[in-house]
């Protein structure tokens, strides 16, 4: 038998703490802070101002998982230990130069050029931090050992980024200000979507090796109840078929003329995103005891 004895001895239990409205904060947080970080790249106001109200709409569900979101402002109160308090310094400081930004572009406020610089990469900075902060809150929990794991940093931020531009797509014919170039938006996600799909298959491998409880979650993913999901969904819809579809379409200047096409691959690429940040909350196993 492959199996180890201790797989039979005591059974691995599945986390209940985090449900729907942390994963849809954890997808929203990420993808609304993606799209803002984008957006100072591209020198898009108005796209960076949808990404402040992405971010704030995913922190509201976050406080109403709270039972009594009144007393919200006690998360601020770790910082030196806890990645969840500083997360909470992360959104606030995004929030506040995220809309200082934003006011700067939309309405041509002028600063000096010095104090104009540090708003804008301090505010970037900000937005990486949201980005990739939740990551870190999995990867040093070390009783549910899938998460346990310096990927999840680099996977949020890959997968934050790529439904930030993805959100960009979807609403670009809706955005005031300049037009977008849907084709050179579509050849980034390429190379996310391909960047995603490598990290999250080294994830996996990393963690074969690893205690029980991960190699029952990797079970559950590829082999047990939430395969279809996982290799259907997130790998194959979300990833496989976007990049298969999308790849000779990157880059060219007639994306515009073909909205429809570039909308489903970001439909496509938003649904597996979610539906990652569903099943690795879901997938996570408390290691036994002993």
């Amino acid at each position: 038998m492959t199996a180890r004895i201790d797989e039979f001895l005591i059974g691995v239990k599945p986390q209940r703490e985090w449900g729907w409205l942390v994963i849809t904060y954890l997808f929203l947080g990420g993808a609304g802070a993606g799209l803002f970080l984008i957006s100072l790249y591209i020198d898009h106001g108005w796209a960076g101002a949808l990404g402040l109200v992405v971010v704030i709409s995913g922190t509201g569900l976050l406080l109403l998982d709270l039972g009594r979101p009144e007393r919200f402002w006690r998360a601020f109160y770790r910082p030196q230990s806890s990645w969840i308090s500083r997360g909470c310094f992360f959104i606030t400081l995004l929030v506040a130069l995220g809309a200082l930004q934003v006011a700067l572009g939309v309405f041509e406020i002028e600063l000096s050029p010095g104090i104009a610089t540090a708003v804008k990469l301090v505010s970037a900075a900000a937005a990486v931090l949201v980005m990739i902060y939740t990551g870190f809150v999995l990867s040093p929990s070390a009783a549910i050992p899938f998460w346990n794991s310096t990927f999840f940093p680099i996977i949020f931020f890959a997968y934050s980024l790529l439904a930030g531009i993805d959100i960009l797509i979807l609403t670009s014919p809706l955005l005031p200000g300049p037009a977008l170039d849907l084709g050179a938006l579509e050849g980034w996600q390429a190379y996310l979507a391909l960047g995603c799909l490598i990290f999250v298959l080294s994830h996996l491998s990393v963690m074969s090796g690893s205690a029980t409880a991960a190699r029952e979650s990797i079970r559950l993913l590829t082999r047990g109840r939430w395969a279809t999901l996982f290799i259907g969904g997130v790998i194959g819809l979300g990833l496989v078929v976007p990049l298969l579809l999308g790849w000779p379409f990157a880059g060219r200047s007639d994306m515009q003329t073909i909205f429809v096409m570039t909308a489903v691959l970001a439909i496509l690429r938003l649904f597996g995103d979610y539906l990652f940040r569903f099943l690795v909350i879901r997938a996570g196993m408390y290691d036994p005891l002993l």
